[in-house]
């Protein structure tokens, strides 16, 4: 089994959640689906979003924008 090459690892005291994506854009979009739902529940809000590609540029810009929509006051 190949590995995807972008792998986002968003994790909390009691949980870890890997999305695996084949573009930047694909694993960004399922990611930001999921940090909206555990938005929901402040017991999960995630202490940690890790990045995981090749793509130093790529990485550095989804870091960029996870930084932002973590700390959006309302992502709903």
């Amino acid at each position: 089994m190949r590995s995807a090459p972008f792998t986002i690892v968003i994790s909390g005291k009691r949980y870890e959640c890997r999305v695996a994506g084949d573009t930047e854009s694909e694993a960004a979009d399922t990611a930001e689906r999921i940090l909206h739902q555990l938005r929901r529940d402040d017991r999960v809000w995630p202490a940690q979003v890790n990045i995981d590609c090749a793509d130093f540029e790529a990485g550095k810009r989804l870091a960029a924008y996870f930084a932002a929509i973590t700390v959006e006051p309302d992502l709903d």
